[in-house]
């Protein structure tokens, strides 16, 4: 059942017995910017690790452990234009503690989100420098790993100088020294005076009293929250394919490539969308995989994705440097046998199959569930059997998806110069 608690703030509830865990989502969304996703990454840390109440990291861990060990944790996520600090947390069923966790974890949620480790309009110094240098840490971790980095640069490469997607939902490290406590501060009042919020909770509580708890936590109206941004990406076709080399001293060199594809979440060819990226590259019994990894032994992985709300479909491979040119015809030649109908009725089956189990699987993980509910509310659209709608794709549909594939970028990573 959906709510609304007030306007820009929306509620959902679905009832099920079939998890000993109860699952809360609450998602904070709005336009991103250049400027909000490192400071709102920030942001989160903060609000994750102390209160005004719990001071401290451990306070507040005691605080949740000695609710049957509770658990809550803030992080960010990007849906297209959107920019989301997320609160996810997870309690037993109150018939298995025998007393009211929920309304427990409410509070704590209420303290976490309301009432901040700040005065005076700015967060706590000491607390504030301990989470920037852990930031910067994270950050520098996920560059380290050179697949995470050549598909970065990939999309650095793809996406328009101009273009807001160039920034990742997690920030950049070197914005995080020209934040300070009082503009992380004034961040957090921007989020909750101003930004969209979606409320999910899954598990066995009465909906009556979901309804009651989560109203306490008091959010102010907000008319002109993120109903109507334009949520998915779209951008020019290049004239010409962008290409860059770089090179780094690696053992094996990375060819990611990145295609435009005008097939989003919730428009009719999404779920041909699916079908052909996982016949392409997105399955182990893809053309990628099977053709280039495993017969010409070309690759030691090679894999593509669908970014459903952002119009691109990145492909990534790891090669010895001096075949690149080589890769990248054989890809070139996967694609086109796909764009002319050359796939076996057998291997079809087995990809629609696999994604329609994917999917009745996803189902035993609430996280999946709420995360596809999000995702719904975001877009508008109604929820819906996924795996019937894979199984309702035909091969033209297919077809018809691979000619709309625009090869945009290619990025190689090379350890030779």
């Amino acid at each position: 059942m959906r709510y609304q608690l007030t306007t820009g703030v929306n509620l959902e509830v679905i009832p099920t017995n079939k998890f000993n865990m109860n699952q809360l989502l609450i998602n904070f969304a709005t336009p991103q910017t250049a400027e909000n996703a490192t400071a709102r990454n920030l942001l989160a840390n903060l609000l994750e690790t102390s209160t005004k109440k719990y001071p401290t990291q451990t306070a507040l861990a005691d605080r949740l452990a000695n609710l049957y060990g509770a658990y809550v944790n803030m992080g960010v996520s990007r849906v297209g234009r959107l920019h989301c600090v997320r609160l996810k947390a997870s309690f037993v069923n109150n018939e298995l503690a025998n007393e009211d966790l929920f309304q427990q974890l409410v509070a704590v949620i209420r303290e976490m989100l309301f009432n901040p480790l700040a005065d005076n309009g700015r967060f706590d110094e000491p607390t504030f420098k301990r989470q920037a240098i852990n930031l910067r840490s994270t950050i520098k971790g996920y560059y380290d790993d050179k697949q995470f980095w050549a598909a970065r640069r990939l999309l650095d490469l793809y996406y328009r100088d101009n273009s807001v997607m160039k920034v990742p939902s997690f920030g950049r490290s070197q914005a995080i020294s020209q934040l300070t406590p009082a503009s992380v501060y004034q961040t957090y009042q921007q989020m909750m005076a101003h930004d969209r919020v979606d409320i999910f909770f899954l598990g066995n509580v009465d909906e009556g009293q979901v309804k009651r708890a989560l109203a306490q936590l008091s959010f102010t109206p907000r008319p002109n929250a993120a109903e109507q941004t334009e949520i998915l990406y779209q951008q020019p076709l290049y004239r010409q394919v962008q290409r860059q080399v770089e090179y780094q001293p690696v053992s094996q060199a990375k060819l990611n490539i990145g295609y435009q594809l005008p097939v989003y979440s919730g428009e009719k060819l999404y779920y041909a969308g699916l079908v052909f990226n996982d016949l392409f590259g997105g399955s182990p019994f893809s053309k990628l995989y099977m053709n280039i990894r495993e017969q010409a032994g070309l690759a030691y992985y090679a894999a593509s994705r669908l970014m459903p709300f952002n119009g691109l479909v990145s492909v990534q491979s790891g090669i010895d440097s001096r075949r690149a040119a080589q890769v990248e015809e054989l890809i070139d030649e996967q694609l086109a046998d796909l764009q002319a109908g050359r796939f076996s009725a057998e291997r079809f089956a087995e990809v629609q199959n696999g994604l329609a189990n994917q999917y009745l699987s996803s189902n035993d993980l609430a996280g999946n569930i709420l995360g596809r509910r999000l995702t719904n509310r975001l877009l508008g659209l109604p929820n819906q059997d996924e795996a019937a709608a894979i199984h309702a794709v035909t091969r033209d549909q297919v077809v018809k998806v691979a000619k709309m594939m625009k090869k945009q970028a290619v990025y190689l990573l090379s350890g030779e110069n």
